[in-house]
């Protein structure tokens, strides 16, 4: 007779060995006529972050420093504005989650949070696009395309700290974002 250790180890190995099937297949078959290539997928959908991040590490690493320090310092200046930001992303969870619904409410709700998040957007877009001329031409292009990212996505934190519903994702922790290309440190 099995222990019950035995069996859970025979479905895992049962289970690795199927996805290892179904992963092998998947990058040894053909693509299908209808699926997009990865060069149709990074020119509907951009750069991911991690191409964008390796063009702005090609950055000189004083202006790297500088970038980072502007970011912090305009990161602090913000407070009131990412506290809005805030208020207006509970306003839009509040006006729809309101009996009985109200569509203007909701409507009215949304153009502020998208009127606060733009302002924040713009302030941290001429951060980093003040600094796009000391790069090489490549990583700027590459880097500017990467600014067309939604902000929400930008403005995660890289610690990969995930984001929780319903909530704005300015950063709540009251800490600025990392620019790209920033080593990541413990606080």
């Amino acid at each position: 007779m099995m222990s019950k250790v035995s069996i859970v180890l025979v479905v895992s190995l049962v289970t690795n060995a199927v996805l290892i099937g179904v992963v092998g297949g998947r990058l040894l078959s053909p693509p299908q006529p209808g699926e997009p290539t990865v060069q149709m997928q990074l020119e509907r959908y951009g750069p991911t972050s991690d191409v964008v991040n390796a063009a702005w590490k090609q950055l000189p690493e004083g202006d790297r420093t500088v970038l980072r320090q502007e970011l912090r310092e305009r990161w602090v200046a913000m407070s009131d504005e990412r506290k809005r930001l805030s208020d207006a992303g509970r306003r839009v969870y509040d006006a729809a989650f309101e009996e009985p619904f109200d569509e203007t409410k909701l409507r009215d709700a949304v153009a502020l949070f998208q009127l606060r998040e733009n302002r924040l957007q713009q302030a941290a877009e001429d951060i980093l696009i003040s600094h796009l001329g000391k790069m090489p031409r490549e990583a700027r292009a590459t880097a500017a395309v990467g600014l067309l990212t939604p902000f929400n996505a930008r403005m995660q934190r890289a610690d990969d700290q995930k984001p929780r519903v319903g909530a704005p994702a300015e950063g709540s922790a009251g800490l600025p974002p990392k620019p790209p290309g920033a080593a990541t440190r413990s606080n």
